[in-house]
């Protein structure tokens, strides 16, 4: 679905673009130029960049930690222990953090055994 989207997309493209080369000529110097003040828009304003770096970074440290906020809350930031009980043995059974003991791992049911002939 996304190479059909993409497909679609790119031909609208090819279909808008001029086929006069003087209008060709027109939008590639318009588009050189868009990306010439683009890419230098830093050296011409500094002060507005140096604010939108620390604006930048003050919402990256508030992306931070409100990732490493859900990831403890949701217990898989790994900045805490798991939880592994004293003395309890699992005896190599399928538990790789050793949190269950062996009666929790027996079944809490049992089907009656089936009796011959029924």
């Amino acid at each position: 679905m996304f190479f059909i989207r993409l497909a679609f997309w790119l031909g609208v493209v090819v279909l808008l673009l001029p086929t006069d080369e003087r209008q060709q000529a027109r939008l590639y110097s318009t588009a050189s130029t868009a990306v010439e003040r683009v890419s230098t828009f830093c050296d011409r304003n500094p002060r507005a960049c140096a604010m939108g770096a620390d604006a930048w970074a003050a919402f990256l440290k508030k992306a931070e930690f409100g990732a490493r906020l859900a990831g403890d809350l949701l217990g898989v930031g790994g900045r805490q222990e798991p939880y592994a009980p004293q003395n309890v043995s699992t005896q190599g059974k399928a538990d790789p953090r050793g949190t269950l003991s062996p009666m929790d791992m027996q079944p809490s049911w049992r089907a009656p055994a089936r009796r011959a002939g029924i």
